[in-house]
């Protein structure tokens, strides 16, 4: 799912699947403009990823991200573009190595092309996170190597986060009625006698 709506852009789904009308939405800003990409996403394509996330750069735009509760894998390369990053305390974010998944037959000299691809493009996405996020290279590796389920904290520790306020719990509960007030309903709902004179 991906929409505008107000100044916000939504990223809910798998990238590739919500790639079109993100770009679209992205689009109608206009030059340097500012927007709120909203993302909770597993991730997807990296070609998606990285397109969303090219986007953004080339028309300078000023982008936010707000982080519901999942921004993993290639929706990490849309977060990092953003200039701000907002993450809700319960948020986590995977980073894992580029996976290989494809259907197609191949012959060896496509087979040689595509493998000197995969390690291209992985280069892409650790340069991309490396300089556009404040973290060192040698982490990033970590996590990624890892596999890593990254917390928000641990984001917002490093300064690559500010934590989003979510507004105290309140219980709402049924107001019990007060002793008084049922005793009387009870006196009401007595009949009353009435005694004869003389």
């Amino acid at each position: 799912m991906a929409a505008r709506t107000r100044g916000h852009v939504l990223l809910l789904e798998d990238v590739e699947k919500c790639e079109k009308e993100v770009i679209e939405a992205l689009m109608g800003f206009p030059v340097g403009g500012e927007a709120t990409i909203v993302i909770n996403s597993g991730g997807g394509s990296v070609y998606a990823g990285l397109a969303i996330g090219t986007v953004v750069r080339h028309r300078r735009m000023h982008c936010h991200a707000q982080v519901l509760a999942d921004c993993s894998s290639s929706a990490l390369l849309v977060f990092a573009a953003c200039q701000t990053r907002e993450v809700s305390p319960h948020a986590s974010f995977l980073f894992h190595p580029m996976q290989w998944s494809s259907d197609d037959r191949s012959r060896v000299n496509g087979a040689r092309s595509w493998s000197e691809e995969f390690l291209r493009v992985s280069k892409v996405c650790e340069d991309w996170l490396s300089e556009l996020l404040p973290i060192s290279r040698s982490v990033l590796r970590r996590w990624v190597q890892q596999e890593k389920y990254v917390v928000a904290q641990e984001l917002i520790d490093l300064g690559i986060a500010t934590e989003m306020a979510l507004p105290a719990p309140r219980v709402v509960g049924v107001e019990a009625k007060p002793k008084r007030r049922a005793a009387a309903a009870r006196a009401k709902a007595r009949p009353v006698k009435i005694r004869r004179a003389g």
